[in-house]
């Protein structure tokens, strides 16, 4: 119960402090333009209002929500670091991995917040536009759609996470964004090693296809859910088993470079 305790507290510090960050209520805003962008944009599609809204909206949604999380996972240990308050957490008994999982889980309660509000805007702009109020409609499939974008997302932080532990907060953005980028890209990593005629190199993708993860399963499901289908429960239970195998790795990956950091 004292070490839950101990996370908690880390938690609850890590998730005033982000909060107090300005840099989320810009993102905030900036997510909230784009969505009365999609107003305008959906202006031109007649008949076709809502789908072109839910569409930028929770595109935007994503977009916005996965900067905030590098930018603020890539900080995650060097403003520790920065300002030596580390030192201070680590003459109390705190373990490394409660440490690290006490900041990603403030971090987190700050994600889910940002997106619900962001979420709730969104909806607000459909019932706004939609002369029915049919929103109740498309409100399960959003919902659904959001949760995806938050299971990305917790995958994404993780990454941060573990490169903020031994790398410079301009570097971390780097290897999270790229990675972040390349694992949408890993359904085309392996159509081009079978189309290859080169063995070794088909060998080579396709090693590093099963190397990386494959987040464009997320968008194809996310798509599903947008044209008013139901994915499988399998794909469904495979998405989230496969996410969160890959987050409790990365944090515990992360808990160890930073138990072998020596502080003076």
């Amino acid at each position: 119960m004292r070490e839950l305790n101990k996370i908690l507290a880390i938690a609850t510090g890590t998730f005033r402090e982000t909060i107090r960050d300005r840099i989320l209520y810009v993102f905030f805003v900036f997510a909230c333009l784009m969505a009365v962008l999609g107003i305008v944009l959906a202006s031109l599609s007649v008949g076709q209002e809502m789908r072109v809204i839910e569409d930028i909206g929770l595109a935007v949604i994503a977009i916005i929500g996965g900067v905030i999380t590098v930018f603020s996972g890539t900080n995650l240990v060097f403003k520790e670091l920065e300002r030596r308050t580390i030192y201070i957490i680590f003459t109390k008994p705190v373990t490394s991995f409660q440490f690290i999982l006490g900041k990603y889980a403030g971090l987190v309660m700050c994600l889910f917040l940002a997106l619900c509000a962001m979420g709730s805007f969104l909806v607000l702009i459909l019932w706004a536009v939609d002369p029915t109020h049919q929103i109740q409609l498309h409100l399960p499939w959003i919902i659904a759609s959001l949760a995806l974008v938050f299971l990305e997302l917790l995958f994404v932080l993780a990454l941060a996470t573990f490169f903020s532990t031994f790398s410079t907060p301009i570097m971390s953005v780097v290897f999270t964004l790229s990675l972040w980028f390349i694992g949408h890209l890993g359904g085309s990593l392996l159509d081009l090693a079978r189309m290859s005629n080169n063995a070794a190199a088909g060998n080579l993708l396709t090693l590093i296809y099963w190397a990386l993860p494959d987040l464009a399963q997320l968008t194809r499901v996310r798509a599903v859910l947008m044209y008013g289908k139901e994915p499988s429960s399998e794909i469904i239970v495979f998405m989230v088993s496969y996410v969160l195998a890959y987050t409790i790795l990365l944090l515990a990956l992360a808990s160890i470079v930073n138990e072998r950091r020596e502080f003076p």
